[in-house]
């Protein structure tokens, strides 16, 4: 779809399909066993390739966990190996990083680090992916408020085009998460206050 080319509404029926068969693993299919991190590396790409992002460099790398580790977004590895909590963390942040800045992410993750709390988490969080994709696939895209139209001499597809209203929607979604989660830390700072 790049530059306009291409029909919008086979590639927008290919992306839903693609989305429909993509699901997240639940917290029992993630291994038990502690992985090192290129075991780890490579799970995570096979998880989550349906969401990568075209010509993009990857997702997920050794140094990018490490950062998250220093950064304290998730728990450290023991003695150089992950577990599912590891897991579980790497893909909510791997999942939600495509639009929200890593600051955000750990405003929406639990300090407790355990098992517990991980696992409430993930859960959680796949149910409510599955959720968004079912609503996502269920819109009335075509010949309603999100019509496809294309406009060659625009770029795009002009104003009013899929590509145009995609973006919109993710910046809006975005606008809103910063917002709620803007409204949880002034909460947060009226409980210590008081």
């Amino acid at each position: 779809m790049r530059n306009g080319k291409g029909d919008p509404g086979q590639r927008l029926s290919e992306w839903l399909d693609k989305l429909e068969r993509f699901d997240l693993p639940d917290w029992d299919s993630l291994p038990q066993l502690d992985l090192y991190m290129d075991q780890v590396i490579l799970l995570l790409t096979q998880y989550l390739s349906p969401l990568e992002r075209y010509g993009e460099e990857k997702a997920i790398t050794a140094s990018i966990i490490n950062n998250y580790v220093r950064m304290k977004v998730m728990p450290p590895p023991v003695k150089k190996r992950y577990s599912r909590v590891h897991l579980a963390y790497l893909i909510i942040i791997c999942t939600l990083k495509q639009s929200l800045s890593i600051s955000c992410i750990q405003r929406m993750l639990p300090e407790d680090h355990g098992e517990e709390a991980a696992r409430a988490l993930y859960e959680a969080f796949v149910r409510q992916y599955r959720s968004s994709i079912r609503f996502l696939c269920a819109l009335p895209i075509q010949g309603t408020c999100l019509e496809i139209r294309r406009d060659a001499s625009l770029p795009l597809g002009g104003g009013d085009s899929l590509v145009t209203t995609s973006a919109i929607l993710s910046t809006l979604s975005k606008s809103l998460t910063e917002y709620l989660l803007q409204e949880d830390a002034c909460d947060e700072e009226d409980l210590e206050d008081e």
